[in-house]
C-alpha cells in the first residue's frame, strides 16, 4: 500500500514545484516527474484527458502565466489524507491554501480541496488524475477575475 507519509512528502514537493512555477522565468522541465504518461482532469466545467510531454508543458506554462496574472503568490499544502485503492494506487485528498494579491494589493487566502489519483510507477508516485472544484468561481468571488 502507498503510505500516507509517502503521499504527504510527494505533495510537499508538489507545492515546492508549484511555487517555483509561479516565478516569471519558471522552468517546467520537471513536470514529467509529477504526472503519469497520461491523465484525466475533472472539474465542474469539463472532463479532459491528456498526455505527458511537450503539450503538457506548454499548457502548464500558460496556466501559471494565468495564475500570476490574477495575483497568485504562494500555494501551501495544509493536509493530506489517503484512501488506498490497491497496492500501487490511491486517492489523495489534499487541502490547499492559495495566497493571492488582488488589484487593491490586499492579500487573500483561498482554501480549497483537490482529490488526486496517484499511482506508483517505476518506484515513484505519479498523478494520473485529479478532481477539483470550480476555481474560476472562487477567483471571481474574491475579485481576482
Amino acid at each position: 500500500m502507498i503510505a500516507e507519509t509517502e503521499v504527504a512528502k510527494f505533495f510537499a514537493a508538489y507545492a515546492e514545484f508549484y511555487n517555483d512555477a509561479l516565478l516569471p522565468e519558471a522552468d517546467l522541465k520537471d513536470v514529467a516527474d509529477i504526472y503519469s504518461s497520461a491523465f484525466i482532469s475533472v472539474t465542474p466545467g469539463a472532463v479532459m484527458a491528456g498526455e505527458n510531454g511537450k503539450q503538457l508543458i506548454e499548457i502548464m506554462k500558460k496556466g501559471f502565466e494565468g495564475y500570476r496574472t490574477i495575483g497568485a503568490r504562494k500555494m501551501t499544502c495544509k493536509d493530506v489524507s489517503v484512501t488506498p485503492i490497491d497496492r500501487n494506487h490511491c486517492v489523495a485528498k489534499v487541502q490547499w491554501a492559495g495566497e493571492y494579491q488582488n488589484k487593491k494589493a490586499a492579500l487573500i487566502t483561498i482554501d480549497f480541496e483537490v482529490s488526486y489519483l496517484l499511482e506508483r510507477r517505476d518506484g515513484k508516485l505519479k498523478v494520473f488524475g485529479w478532481i477539483s472544484g470550480d476555481e474560476q468561481a472562487e477567483f471571481r468571488k474574491h475579485g481576482l477575475l
